[in-house]
């Protein structure tokens, strides 16, 4: 949905115990530019996010990139300007 996509997903706790969790992502257009469709997650598959967990603790999280268990792997862009550097974009911007 504009102006942010979403990806939810059930997640699996140590303890046995399903979460389900909210994935913000960039805009659908963005998406679509880099590859990305809705065809690429059909229901039961598994992925693994990278992002920010919500300040509020929920399970909402901006997400950064998904990697499907095949290996694919898709930046879905943090939709907020104020996201924490991560190492990688630390190493990019001293180059």
């Amino acid at each position: 949905m504009n102006p942010h996509g979403w990806i939810h997903v059930d997640v699996k706790s140590p303890d046995g115990k399903v979460e389900k969790w909210a994935i913000e992502t960039g805009g659908p257009n963005a998406l679509l530019r880099r590859g990305l469709r809705k065809t690429d997650f059909p229901m039961g598959i598994e992925i693994t996010v990278q992002g920010y967990r919500a300040k509020d603790g929920s399970n909402t999280a901006n997400g950064r990139s998904v990697t499907t268990a095949d290996g694919r792997n898709f930046f879905t862009g943090s939709s907020g300007g104020d996201v924490p550097q991560d190492n990688a974009e630390k190493g990019a911007a001293k180059k």
